[in-house]
């Protein structure tokens, strides 16, 4: 049997989704596997159809490689997932996948400002360690995924001289929202810069819910926000942050309050988050109000 690396085209989706809700890769990509994630990815505005490709076997696809290059504050860094079908694995085609992808990646370099190339995988997972290693790729970082139990949904206590307002899908709303998350998250490990452009073509997927989004004001300044995202009936608090300048009096405790129980009025099968393994204060925030570490991703990096 001979393998083949052909690029992804936008017609290929079902492809792709026969491969990712395949037995031996489920567990992986569960996420992009939930109703409406995969067509999402297709338009995601940080992905891009010249780096995507399909690994074959004798003209059958095995194997599928996206990549998302994300713009940060001194150059982008670049988000490669991979994965190949069990029956088909040790045979050298996620290498040839891996090179192709990092073969073009090398010519588009210094055009994109690209500094930083990254893998990641749910672990435990000795066999995308070893690959990752095997590939030049060193352990960086440790992500949590946090769970909450359904039940008795919190209730926010909005700190004085707050003002939550929600998104109204104005353009203005879209750049204040924008400004605020780029406030917030500029000094965070993996920040990925935004602008309004950006913000309105995350805006149009199907996991965005106008409703979901609570932007807080302080003497008619945007500080703070909770961004909630719902894939399939999976609900997940996806975005939650405060400026530097209103830290430290609860906005953070209540906005998350607020993502909670919304997320339950919507009957979501599942309250969930995500979380950087070193931001111990949001770790702490997050396990007080009785969310869990449920999974960890590990993410391995190279230059």
């Amino acid at each position: 049997m001979s393998h083949s690396i052909v690029p992804c085209r936008k017609e290929d989706i079902e492809v792709v989704r026969g491969l990712i809700t395949h037995p031996t890769l489920l567990d992986e990509f569960s996420l992009l596997a939930t109703p409406g994630t995969l067509e999402d990815s297709w338009v995601d505005p940080f992905g891009d159809f010249e780096l995507r490709w399909l690994a074959q076997v004798d003209g059958v696809p095995v194997g599928y490689l996206f990549t998302l290059v994300l713009p940060s504050t001194a150059h982008a860094w670049v988000m490669i997932r991979l994965g190949v079908l069990g029956p088909h694995r040790r045979r050298g085609i996620g290498t040839a996948l891996l090179e192709t992808c990092l073969a073009r990646l090398a010519e588009q370099r210094e055009r994109r400002n690209i500094g930083e190339l990254c893998m990641s995988a749910w672990v435990p997972n000795e066999s995308a360690a070893g690959f990752a290693a095997h590939h030049g790729f060193e352990y960086a970082r440790t992500f949590w995924k946090m769970t909450r139990a359904l039940g008795n949904p919190p209730v926010a206590a909005w700190p004085a001289g707050i003002e939550p307002r929600l998104f109204d899908g104005s353009d203005e709303a879209l750049r204040i929202y924008t400004d605020t998350y780029n406030d917030s998250f500029a000094q965070h490990y993996h920040y990925v810069a935004s602008t309004i452009e950006l913000t309105r073509e995350l805006a149009r997927m199907r996991s965005f819910r106008p409703d979901g989004l609570m932007l807080a004001y302080r003497d008619g300044r945007c500080v703070g926000y909770c961004r909630n995202a719902i894939r399939g009936r999976e609900g997940e608090v996806a975005l939650l942050g405060v400026v530097r300048r209103a830290r430290g009096i609860g906005l953070g405790r209540a906005l998350l309050r607020w993502g909670v129980a919304w997320l339950e009025r919507m009957e979501c099968t599942s309250v969930e988050l995500g979380v950087d393994g070193e931001n111990e204060s949001a770790i702490a925030l997050y396990r007080s109000e009785k969310f869990e570490i449920s999974r960890t991703r590990e993410f391995w990096s190279r230059s």
